[in-house]
């Protein structure tokens, strides 16, 4: 009697390799949609968890505080030459000049979004102030793009509430 060999045959292994191949082809598209998803909705609860903190430290300290652009290599002053996605920081704007001077704690830092990441601000060039009563000196909205298909904007009315909403890259 002769023993049973077990195994796969190369035909077995040929068409596992097929299946593995087509469902692979169909998977991959989504994926990087689903990374794009991804990316765009933790960058924009980034820039939001920053901007409801600045509108609660301004109540809490009864005091303006400034949400400024900054270079990530030096995170501790306002850089009006970079964008929204290389970082910001919000700090206790004492005199409410939108520079952070000695004495004005700094109290968020946030060194940037991926290299896939662009923001647009609309009458946020360069500052985000919130004044003692939570309201901003100006309303506006941020728009978050990734990979220029997947957006989100973070819309701030003139009592500072920042609101998000779906949106198309510009």
């Amino acid at each position: 009697m002769r023993a049973r060999e077990s195994g796969l045959t190369l035909v077995e292994v040929m068409v596992t390799i097929a299946i593995l191949g087509v469902m692979l082809m169909v998977a991959l598209p989504g994926m990087g949609d689903f990374f794009d998803n991804m990316q765009a909705n933790s960058d924009t609860n980034d820039l939001f968890s920053s901007l409801l903190l600045a509108r609660s430290e301004a109540v809490t300290r009864n005091s303006a505080i400034t949400i400024c652009k900054i270079d990530p290599a030096a995170p501790v002053t306002c850089a009006n030459g970079e964008t929204w996605n290389s970082g910001w920081i919000s700090f206790e704007d004492l005199d409410r000049d939108g520079v952070v001077d000695p004495g004005e704690e700094i109290l968020d830092t946030y060194t940037g979004m991926g290299d896939r990441t662009a923001v647009t601000a609309v009458n946020y060039t360069n500052i985000v102030r919130y004044l003692p009563s939570g309201s901003v000196t100006t309303n506006g909205a941020f728009n978050i793009c990734v990979n220029s298909s997947v957006a989100q904007n973070i819309i701030v009315n003139a009592t500072g509430r920042p609101r998000m909403a779906d949106a198309a890259c510009p």
